[in-house]
């Protein structure tokens, strides 16, 4: 694939910590990858992501001639600010740079940093999790966490759906400690009806199991040990994978950062309450099963307002669970002994076929380049009124 964007791009990065206290920016990476692809050239202020044990080759390369003011695009995220907690680059907004901010929102809560006043000055803030029911500033876009290079190659040729495992793959972490409030949900009310067609398989790996392999455990290492080869195993052989998450909200406020609303999710988390709105819904679970071939079955996306840049279509991409009529689900899915392999099969299509590194970084550049002509649009027409003033 081609593309005609010929500039650079910067990317400010986290020096990584020890794996249990060390960042993992997820979205940044599926993106520079897919830059790379491209040919784009990636810079960053630190050597970071590195390519392979046995090589000093990183995806964000470091190079002291290359500054920001040397590159079209400018990239950073939640964990400049949450994990390395540093303020803004001396002169990062300044009036007379020339690149294009760009801030990458994957944190968790209905208030992340992006939502801060100073974070309008970003030209685009590309949000995970986002929800079509709110309200969200003029630079948000949705996003998603997507697949990266690494996670396609864990899921590479899985088995035909034939030799996989009938079971409901559930590994949520600390079953017992659940702070989400739909898989609290999921577990008291859907796992135990879903056991009459779909028996359930209760796997959780623990962090701290790794492979002492010097590939996985370098990734292991970089993810915050979020690399578990047993894991995407098991995702392979089994037909189907619980990807809940989130917490349900209130409908109003239609901003779900006020103190209001932050409240009232509170509430309803601690009255045991759901809603038809549901936050911080996105995660690795889903892409990761997408990808297996696995059946990713979780809430219904059209239902709870969960908006991506391109939307999975329900019982043909995964199964989009409505928690206010769990029954239905139960009989279609037993309704259709196929229902399985075909949304199997066409979930691991669409995903590779919009969310892998390339057409995510084509989709990044052309949401850019899009918006960018629209303000410099604006900006001519501006000038215009102001020149005849």
């Amino acid at each position: 694939m081609r593309t005609n964007f010929t500039g650079k791009v910067f990317f400010y990065c986290v020096p990584p910590d020890t794996p249990d206290n060390t960042g993992y920016p997820h979205t940044m990476i599926c993106l520079g990858e897919g830059l790379k692809a491209l040919g784009i050239d990636l810079y960053s202020n630190i050597n970071y992501w590195r390519l392979s044990p046995d090589e000093e080759e990183y995806l964000f390369r470091h190079d002291p001639s290359i500054t920001p003011q040397d590159c079209s695009i400018v990239i950073m995220n939640q964990d400049w600010f949450r994990v390395a907690k540093k303020p803004f680059p001396e002169n990062f907004f300044d009036s007379n740079q020339k690149y294009l901010t760009v801030y990458m929102d994957s944190d968790d809560g209905c208030k992340t940093h992006s939502y801060y006043p100073e974070f309008r000055q970003f030209d685009f803030i590309f949000k995970v999790s986002y929800n079509r029911y709110f309200r969200y500033p003029a630079n948000f876009h949705p996003w998603a966490q997507g697949l990266s290079g690494r996670m396609l190659r864990e899921l590479d040729n899985p088995p035909s759906f034939q030799e996989k495992k009938r079971k409901l793959l559930v590994n949520f972490r600390e079953p017992y400690k659940i702070k989400h409030s739909v898989r609290r949900l999921v577990r008291k009310e859907f796992l135990p009806r879903v056991q009459t067609v779909l028996p359930v398989n209760n796997v959780v790996d623990s962090l701290d199991n790794f492979s002492s392999e010097p590939y996985h455990y370098l990734q292991w290492s970089q993810t915050g040990r979020r690399h578990s080869p047993t894991y995407f195993k098991s995702l392979k052989d089994t037909a189907a994978c619980a990807c809940f998450g989130g917490f349900f909200v209130t409908p109003w406020p239609l901003d779900p950062s006020t103190q209001i609303s932050r409240l009232l999710k509170r509430i309803l988390s601690e009255l045991k309450l759901k809603s038809n709105r549901i936050v911080d819904w996105d995660n690795w679970r889903f892409w990761e099963s997408l990808a297996a071939g696995c059946v990713s079955v979780r809430e219904d996306f059209d239902k709870y307002g969960c908006l991506l840049p391109v939307m999975p279509e329900n019982w043909r991409h995964y199964i989009g669970v409505d928690l206010d009529n769990i029954q239905g689900t139960i009989e279609k899915i037993a309704a259709d002994p196929e229902i399985l392999e075909r949304v199997g099969t066409e979930g691991r299509r669409w995903a590779l076929e919009h969310y892998t590194p390339v057409p995510v970084a084509l989709r990044f550049l052309e949401t850019i380049s899009k918006k960018h002509h629209e303000i410099n649009l604006l900006k001519l027409e501006l000038n215009e009124i102001h020149r005849y003033k």
